[in-house]
């Protein structure tokens, strides 16, 4: 019994004229006109996913940024003054760590907004532990960080996810 191959229109894959979905990529060949717009509208879904991500990342290293620049300004503020040259070592050394997780967030942004919001977290306990009123200083800014920091940790979930499924879907097209 001989059968019939064809050319999935989307990868080139070879598949034969019995099957609907292609194996290789999954689009509908040999279905009819609504499997095929549902197909392109899964696509559609995964990249608007992937753009809502980006944003969230990008709001995660605006974030770093004002972190870095504010801790950096600090450091100078106390650097300028004999007395407490010392105490500018610290935020200088804090600005620096926060600008390589803005670098690590571009490679890995899942592992770099995890090492960023850890190390601020920690920034935060050992205030505390210096004056333990300087818990609710600033609750409102630390509560909207916190959101900003899970959102990009679900976004960076996302991100990893869906750009690997369209990497794939990419790489068979």
């Amino acid at each position: 019994m001989e059968q019939n191959f064809t050319q999935c229109s989307k990868c080139k894959a070879s598949i034969t004229a019995e099957d609907v979905f292609c194996s290789n990529c999954g689009y509908p060949e040999n279905a009819d006109q609504e499997e095929k717009d549902k197909y392109e509208y899964r696509i559609k879904l995964k990249m608007n996913v992937l753009k809502d991500a980006k944003k969230k990342l990008k709001n995660v290293k605006i974030l770093l940024w004002v972190l870095a620049g504010l801790h950096l300004v600090v450091g100078l503020a106390f650097l300028s003054q004999e007395i407490t040259f010392y105490d500018g070592i610290g935020p200088i050394i804090a600005a620096v760590i926060f600008i390589a997780c803005v670098f690590w967030v571009n490679k890995q942004p899942l592992v770099g907004i995890m090492a960023a919001f850890i190390f601020w977290v920690l920034l935060q306990l050992s205030v505390v532990l210096v004056d333990p009123a300087l818990l609710l200083s600033g609750i409102i800014l630390k509560i909207v960080f916190i959101g900003i920091f899970v959102k990009g940790i679900s976004s960076a979930k996302d991100y990893k996810e869906f750009s690997q499924k369209l990497r794939t879907l990419n790489a068979t097209t």
